[in-house]
């Protein structure tokens, strides 16, 4: 019984890992968008543009990371 108790916290901690990278993820892409909008303004709507589709692909791995941690968690 331990060892399932045991395997599901960390299942709960690398769900955390991920949303602390996700995090972190997300602030260096909006901060490169800032300095490269900044540097050169006439391309500032086509980066917004590629710093959106690159934060939808950091949230679809938050998203992946929640379905794989609730099944794991569900059936272990």
């Amino acid at each position: 019984m331990l060892i399932l108790v045991a395997s599901k916290m960390l299942v709960i901690a690398s769900v955390m890992t991920t949303l602390a990278g996700a995090a972190l993820g997300t602030a260096v892409l909006f901060a490169g968008y800032l300095v490269g909008a900044s540097r050169n303004p006439e391309e500032a709507e086509n980066l917004f543009n590629t710093t959106l589709m690159a934060f939808a692909l950091i949230e679809t791995f938050v998203f992946l990371s929640f379905l794989i941690a609730g099944l794991v968690y569900l059936f272990v």
